[in-house]
């Protein structure tokens, strides 16, 4: 006897839920999405494509009822939706009290420094007016706690002459710190607590946009190197106990140092 398999809502239907889209075909799973931009590039694969707002409560709620699992393409969606259609018994995969971690990267570095993961430092923000009383910390870039992502929402602060530059919202300075590559790895946990890593990518990033021109993989770092960043990837989506896949950058320093960067679903 075959066993039915779970339908799937998707909230998001980008370039990344295309690929999941096109992953699921081969497992026979049919994923349906739910996005605001009625031509994003799932609506002609989706199983079924919904036009609404992922972060609309309502729409949220509405659409996650016909599904068995609901999952997100990106981070910034309705969590109280989330969290009453995991109420109600609906399985929602990462986690919403995960994703609240994760929408916020003052959590997020919180998170890092209270588990004894490594870290750049870092000094949490209210305000624009809050560069002033941290002259010393800098040069550090300024970064958005909600809201930024694909280069948006980060500004790197010199000195105090570039306060005008920061943003008025609350948000963290982050030192900035002599690296050689940025990396990231890929990790996935499922429902058993089952983990495992993909090689580590080497990210080269536009230098005024603040996106990834190229991708290396795998990185061209020493193996120990890129075994050492495995673990930290690893050891990390245990210790959140995230259920799903997460991307994990890092920073590496000359000296051998790996320093987790920001983490994204």
């Amino acid at each position: 006897m075959y066993k039915a398999l779970p339908s799937v809502g998707l909230l998001g239907g980008g370039q990344l839920g295309r690929m999941l889209l096109q992953a699921a075909v081969d497992l026979d799973i049919k994923v349906s999405c739910l996005d605001p931009d009625g031509e994003a590039p799932c609506h002609e694969l989706a199983h079924i494509f919904k036009k609404g707002s992922f972060q609309d409560y309502e729409a949220v709620y509405q659409f996650g009822q016909h599904f068995d699992v609901i999952s997100i393409e990106i981070e910034h969606v309705n969590i109280e939706a989330l969290e009453q259609l995991e109420r109600e018994g609906k399985k929602v995969f990462p986690q919403p009290h995960l994703l609240r971690i994760i929408q916020d990267k003052r959590l997020q570095k919180q998170f890092f420094d209270q588990h004894g993961f490594p870290t750049a430092p870092f000094i949490l923000t209210e305000s624009q007016e809050d560069i002033s009383l941290h002259a010393d910390f800098l040069p550090a870039f300024h970064k958005l706690g909600k809201g930024g992502y694909d280069g948006k929402g980060v500004q790197r602060i010199s000195s105090i002459a570039d306060q005008s530059k920061a943003f008025n919202a609350p948000g963290l300075l982050e030192k900035a710190v002599d690296f050689e590559k940025e990396i990231a790895v890929i990790v996935a946990r499922n429902s058993q607590g089952e983990v495992q890593a993909f090689p580590a990518v080497e990210m080269v990033f536009h230098p005024e946009h603040n996106l990834v021109d190229f991708l290396f993989s795998p990185a061209s770092i020493a193996v120990e190197l890129a075994l050492k960043a495995e673990t930290i990837a690893r050891e990390l989506i245990q210790k959140m106990g995230l259920i799903g896949v997460l991307a994990v950058e890092m920073f590496l320093t000359p000296d051998g140092e790996i320093l987790i960067n920001e983490v994204a679903p």
